[in-house]
């Protein structure tokens, strides 16, 4: 069985890298998932949010390899 991995941890969802990198995944047909978005969308609306807390993408493991290459493909 597979098991999600973390591929890139991001700080906003307005990030562009973040967004091209979500892109690129879906044109590749990779399955991702998102973990902390919501979280880190709100950090500092509420002063008790943490503030060190990243968007985490995830992908299955046979996908690892084929999402570092497009991550490490955009500049």
């Amino acid at each position: 069985m597979s098991t999600p991995v973390t591929v890139a941890t991001f700080t906003s969802n307005f990030d562009m890298k973040y967004i091209l990198f979500k892109e690129m995944l879906e044109e590749a047909g990779i399955e991702y998932m998102l973990v902390n978005e919501i979280t880190s969308t709100i950090d500092g609306i509420y002063t008790g949010s943490p503030s060190n807390i990243g968007i985490e993408l995830r992908v299955m493991e046979e996908n690892l390899q084929e999402a570092l290459e497009i991550l490490n493909s955009i500049k």
